[in-house]
């Protein structure tokens, strides 16, 4: 039920977002974009226990680990500098863990090295602003608010509220497409990880993204 409430809420923030910009423009084009990127994942306070054994483990060190993510979106361009957009991606948060792991006795304990993984669909509504909008290659700045929701039953991980801002650069290959690169850092605004669990898991990722963008 939480999930549908704050699905709801970001798209009625689209929606009283795209009536206030619109009342200054005339026009109003949609387009469609594609991106795909690669990021390096990790999360604050490392190291966080997010595995939980009859045995016992406890981890002693975490880095960041490359992760891909997706996704598809479609933007509405008030004017030739301000759009909003609304999109549906996936990512996923990754990294490398060692911990100190007991063997089933309750007293011997080994040292064991992994990499952890969850993955996430992900709910986007965002701003971009094109800041030289007369030239062939156009540079943006773009901010996004993203509601994740993870993609299985993870036991100690919950949905999960991230801001993602954005710096790039668009090439104009005709009327209709163009291409894009942009960098980006995500944040989470609100915890990941169960409430009862006692564990306070907030991920970040930071990288790349390509993008083809059609103008419909």
């Amino acid at each position: 039920m939480k999930n549908y409430i704050h699905i709801s809420i970001l798209l009625i923030l689209f929606t009283n977002a795209e009536i206030a910009i619109g009342q200054d423009s005339e026009q109003s084009k949609y387009s469609i974009q594609f991106n795909l990127g690669i990021s390096r994942t990790l999360h604050y306070n490392q190291p966080v226990n997010l595995f939980q054994s009859l045995e016992g483990s406890f981890p002693e060190e975490q880095k960041p680990r490359n992760s891909p993510n997706v996704n598809l979106s479609i933007y509405r361009d008030f004017n030739s500098k301000n759009s909003l957009k609304i999109g549906f991606g996936s990512s996923s948060y990754r990294f490398w863990e060692r911990a100190q792991s007991n063997v089933g006795d309750g007293i011997t304990f080994v040292t064991v090295e992994s990499v952890r993984s969850w993955s996430f669909y992900g709910l986007s509504l965002g701003y971009r602003f094109i800041l030289n909008p007369e030239r062939k290659v156009r540079l943006f700045v773009e901010n996004e608010f993203i509601y994740e929701i993870p993609t299985q039953n993870y036991a100690l991980l919950k949905s999960g509220l991230a801001i993602q801002p954005k710096i790039g650069g668009i090439l104009n290959l005709n009327d209709n497409w163009s291409i894009l690169v942009e960098g980006f850092f995500k944040s989470a605004l609100t915890m990941y990880s169960d409430k009862n669990f006692g564990e306070d898991y907030k991920p970040y990722a930071y990288g790349i993204q390509l993008g083809v963008n059609l103008r419909i």
